[in-house]
């Protein structure tokens, strides 16, 4: 259709036939403007107002009017009506790559600046962004390979990925690029066998490229080879300090090894391309990519466009929102709201308070996260990952859940995060139990050893504080004992000489006057004469009474039945005092326990939350952002599930040896 020398076109003519309705709408409200007119022909103008129904040309014609002009607009824009093409290609790269990434010792050396592996990640983030179409893989390898992600078009998701990819999280340290190889051909022939595979290391040694020019027969994938790293090489850093030695002490220094990559990516029917800071590299893979597919299918690619109409049916609906407004203030459309909102409440589920507006855009582990800086007892009831909730069930302080919750994973870091929440519900064994498990599965976690040391001292300490009191309260039992003994031989004399026992109870008397006047300061000269021959007699009697050790002796007249007890009182009140001593430096050593791994973990995170010199980029700052969303970084994750696969493999099907060792 050509109007004004426009040609038009309907991308949709099959909805055409919605138009009849509205044909039909057309017609009754044309028909009733003809009757009015016909009437007018016969009647005075002047009384047409009070003979006809409504007033002609009035508020229900316009309104009427207006509603068939807005459904007149959503017809055209149903249509789909186009004026203008744009070139579109007709093909879809549906083309497969999976990098594989070399992440054994050797490339934590610094012989290209910063570092192999940094440099390594760097290009690969360039070659992710050089990536419009296409699906793409990432797969690493050290002693053994895993997959990072499979194929994806999500390139965001790799993008995030990267910066956490490091030798320290493989569980099995080596170089096994055989390995690595066969699991990028595992992904392309899920995929559908359309693709390429491209290496990222810095070398094999002979054995290795033996058996991979072996394997590589069976894989009908292009393999092309990008090298990281320079000929004279670097030492390999260790994480504390110095630089990895043979078996000889010799520090190894591994170099790239031109050569074997080089015939690697021949036999690969691929192309070898040392790294470059530019994109110089990057743009010669790709080539050798197109070149190895034939030449007829790339011809067809390059002619395969057409012209396709652009849709303007959504420019039409923006006609629309005037026609709506004014609506709203003829306020006919506001009278449609009654029919509308069953139609909206049927659709409403039948627990309404079971619902929830923000469950629409988030979910119960987004909403969780938003609550736990606030309220994060209940960020642990909404959250459905284990581990975050363990995580919300720390803070909040329910310790004893959040070591179950820990309990239910089989790693380091969940170990050494169980062992922290039992030292904080002062379960001291079970702590160090969980430390000693997770440095086994980790011994590098540097943390879990210190937080066990300071709870094997903490338990040491205590042991040593009880064992002293268990001595003190013996001896204090013995004391006691020896008491009652010397209380049962002064009661034996009492029964035998009842005349006698008289006169100790008047001289024990006499005693307790004496000794509370002597605690009193306030004793007489004439009661200190009068009792002085009973003290020293009863001084004797005591003496005698500790000397015959319990024997019972007829001249033995004065009892000791007050000393004794005053000095049992005063036992109970030591031991008392050294059980409360006991508690109280019980509770200031396991408050100092709590504070040293509070202090432990406070800079731990000080430190990953610095503040560096640098401005940060747009790009870091929205990394930033999202990293602050997940409770740990994906680095970690990654750790955790490599060595989860690797466990099982190990149990199914042993260690695979064929790997270098750097």
């Amino acid at each position: 259709m050509n109007i004004a020398g426009i040609e038009l076109h309907w991308i949709r003519p099959e909805l055409l036939w919605t138009g009849i309705p509205l044909v039909i709408c057309a017609l009754l409200l044309s028909r009733q403007g003809f009757q009015q007119r016909s009437w007018q022909k016969h009647i005075d103008p002047s009384l047409l107002p009070y003979l006809l129904d409504g007033k002609p040309g009035g508020k229900p014609r316009r309104s009427a009017l207006i509603l068939l002009i807005a459904a007149a607009l959503t017809w055209l824009a149903l249509l789909g009506p186009a004026w203008e093409k744009v070139p579109s290609p007709l093909h879809k790269n549906t083309e497969g790559l999976v990098a594989v990434l070399d992440l054994s010792p050797s490339m934590l050396a610094e012989d290209i600046q910063p570092s192999r592996i940094r440099q390594a990640r760097f290009k690969l983030r360039d070659i992710l962004h050089s990536r419009r179409d296409g699906q793409t893989g990432l797969v690493v390898f050290a002693g053994d390979a895993f997959v990072v992600t499979p194929l994806t078009d999500d390139v965001n998701t790799l993008l995030t990925l990267i910066p956490g990819l490091n030798p320290g999280m493989m569980p099995l340290p080596g170089s096994n690029p055989l390995a690595g190889i066969s699991l990028a051909k595992e992904l392309l022939d899920n995929s559908g066998g359309n693709g390429s595979i491209l290496l990222i290391s810095d070398g094999i040694n002979k054995q290795q490229l033996s058996n991979l020019k072996d394997a590589l027969s069976d894989i009908d994938y292009p393999l092309s080879v990008l090298a990281v790293g320079s000929a004279d090489g670097a030492p390999i850093p260790l994480p504390g300090g110095g630089f990895a030695r043979d078996n000889s002490g010799n520090i190894i220094v591994p170099s790239l090894t031109v050569s074997e990559l080089q015939e690697l990516a021949a036999a690969g029917n691929g192309q070898y391309r040392e790294l470059s800071i530019d994109d110089s590299d990057i743009n010669a893979l790709a080539l050798d990519t197109a070149s190895s597919l034939k030449n007829s299918e790339i011809e067809d690619r390059s002619e395969r466009h057409y012209d396709q109409w652009k849709d303007a049916g959504p420019w039409l609906v923006l006609l629309l929102l005037p026609l709506a407004l004014l609506g709203f203030r003829k306020s006919w459309l506001p009278s449609l709201l009654p029919l509308l909102l069953p139609a909206l409440f049927a659709f409403q589920p039948s627990i309404a308070n079971a619902f929830e507006f923000k469950d629409l855009w988030q979910t119960p582990d987004q909403q969780a996260a938003a609550l736990l800086p606030t309220d994060p007892q209940a960020a642990a009831a909404k959250f459905e990952d284990p581990m975050w909730k363990a995580a919300a069930q720390y803070r909040a302080g329910d310790f004893a859940a959040a070591a179950e919750s820990y309990r239910q994973f089989d790693s380091a870091d969940a170990d050494y995060n169980r062992g922290n929440a039992l030292a904080k519900a002062n379960k001291l064994d079970e702590a160090i139990a969980a430390y000693e498990s997770a440095l086994q599965k980790d011994p590098t976690l540097s943390d879990a050893r210190k937080n066990k040391k300071i709870l094997e001292d903490a338990k040491k300490s205590q042991e040593q504080q009880q064992q002293s009191g268990d001595d003190k309260q013996n001896q204090s039992g013995d004391q006691n004992q020896q008491n009652q003994d010397s209380q049962n031989n002064e009661s034996q004399s009492e029964q035998s000489q009842d005349q006698q026992s008289q006169d100790q109870q008047s001289q024990n008397q006499s005693e307790q006057s004496q000794q509370e006047d002597s605690q009193n300061q306030e004793q007489s000269d004439s009661q200190e004469n009068q009792n002085a021959d009973q003290d020293s007699s009863q001084s004797e009697d005591n003496q005698q009474s500790e000397a015959n050790e319990g024997e019972s002796e007829q001249g033995d007249t004065e009892p000791e039945s007050e000393q004794t007890q005053a000095e049992k009182e005063a036992a109970e009140q030591r031991d008392a005092k050294l059980a409360e001593d006991y508690v109280r430096q019980a509770a200031e050593q396991n408050e100092a326990i709590q504070k040293a791994m509070q202090e432990n973990q406070d800079a731990k995170q000080a430190a990953a939350l610095a503040p560096s010199d640098e401005p940060l980029s747009e790009e870091d700052q929205a990394r930033e952002q999202w990293l602050r969303k997940i409770p740990d970084n994906p680095g970690n994750l990654l750790r955790n599930k490599f060595r989860y696969q690797h466990q099982q493999r190990s149990e199914q099907q042993g260690t695979n040896e064929d790997y270098a060792p750097y």
